[in-house]
């Protein structure tokens, strides 16, 4: 395979990834979008987190949030706790790094609030300890997966959450829709916010 090749087929393969996501959560994205709302209406706030390229997912959503997506309109309260460094190497110093997301979420987290987990197998230690703390804390759960949705999956299940997964076994496509993802919830977030206020 060419080079050119290789750069075609990994968009055509993309592109067919993110169609049939848009096909089959449609619906989901759609009621994650009217829970985050929700949600801040009632003077919760969001928390996110994921490891690697989904902590970055996770930092991209928390700063769509509370900064704007697209129009200008009020801060939204949300927090990524994959963004304190320092926090961060402490806790995986002085505890474990399976508890870097799980503490914060001890400390900030309220009954009321949402965490948004972001990952692409479900099965890292950390992102199942977060998910499992926030459900101790009535914290309702959503999460951006793929694969089979690994143990992160189960959970969301067993404690009524909701899960977004991408139908893909490729790491990099699952990425890739869930970046469409986050735009799609921010876009109806914020569209949400404003009809409210006019």
């Amino acid at each position: 395979m060419t080079a050119i090749n290789l750069v075609y087929d990994h968009f055509a393969t993309s592109t067919a990834t993110t169609i049939a996501t848009g096909k089959s959560l449609g619906k989901q994205i759609a009621e994650t979008a009217s829970i985050i709302q929700r949600t801040l209406k009632h003077g919760g706030k969001i928390l996110t987190c994921g490891n690697g390229g989904s902590a970055s997912d996770a930092q991209h959503l928390a700063s769509e949030l509370m900064c704007k997506y697209e129009y200008q309109r009020k801060a939204l309260a949300a927090i990524a706790l994959s963004s304190d460094g320092s926090l961060i190497t402490a806790t995986g110093n002085d505890y474990d790094f399976s508890q870097i997301f799980s503490r914060q979420i001890d400390g900030l987290g309220n009954t009321g609030d949402m965490l948004i987990v972001i990952s692409t197998s479900g099965k890292s230690k950390n992102i199942i300890l977060a998910a499992e703390t926030a459900a101790e804390n009535n914290i309702f759960i959503v999460g951006l997966t793929g694969k089979d949705g690994g143990q992160l999956g189960k959970i969301i299940s067993e404690t009524k959450g909701l899960e977004l997964r991408v139908p893909s076994q490729i790491v990099a496509h699952i990425q890739e829709a869930h970046s469409i993802i986050i735009h799609c919830i921010c876009k109806l977030v914020e569209l949400q916010t404003m009809d409210e206020l006019s």
